[in-house]
């Protein structure tokens, strides 16, 4: 089971996971999310937390968005900081900044009930957009702006993005692991 409630991650996850025939189910369910600076360290907890509660494997994933003019700001906690700030803050943030590279580490956890996570991390790099793109999800995404496009992931098309988020490898590994 993915534990999502992201229909577009859970996409991604699918059309990854077909070449190994394995079929996912998809489980809306609010995990308890540890700090860390480490998306290794979020994601396994969650995975762990939740194999136990449903007593079944589960499989979820994290992202941190590592902005590198910014320190690593906002790393895993993006989520949060998202509802935070807007995309205009984040480009008001980057304002004099030279480098608008942006490093977003993904971070996939599978566990089974009684053992301890199993963790991939894949990584994708991008930029920071200059000014604002069009509408999208979250604020992130209408200023992030994937490696190999020249717009903002908000304006690039659904199944571009699902082609581009599923090139980390981690559900491949996923998929190998689980052969075994």
């Amino acid at each position: 089971m993915f534990v999502t409630g992201n229909e577009y991650k859970f996409q991604v996850a699918v059309e990854a996971l077909k070449p190994y025939g394995i079929e996912l189910e998809q489980i809306r369910l609010e995990t308890p999310e540890i700090q860390s600076t480490k998306v290794e360290d979020v994601a396994g907890f969650s995975a762990k937390w939740v194999s136990e509660k449903l007593d079944r494997p589960a499989v979820l994933t994290d992202a941190g968005y590592y902005i590198q003019a910014l320190c690593g700001f906002p790393g895993p906690f993006i989520k949060w900081v998202n509802s935070w700030l807007t995309a205009e803050n984040y480009v008001k943030l980057m304002e004099g900044k030279v480098d608008r590279k942006i490093v977003v580490k993904e971070c996939l956890a599978y566990c089974e009930p009684g053992k301890e996570p199993v963790v991939f991390v894949g990584e994708f790099v991008g930029q920071m957009a200059e000014k604002v793109g069009a509408k999208g999800t979250t604020p992130i995404n209408e200023v992030f702006i994937p490696e190999g496009f020249d717009r903002v992931e908000s304006e690039i098309s659904r199944e571009e993005m699902v082609k581009f988020w599923g090139t980390s490898g981690n559900w491949q590994k996923l998929g190998e692991y689980l052969k075994i």
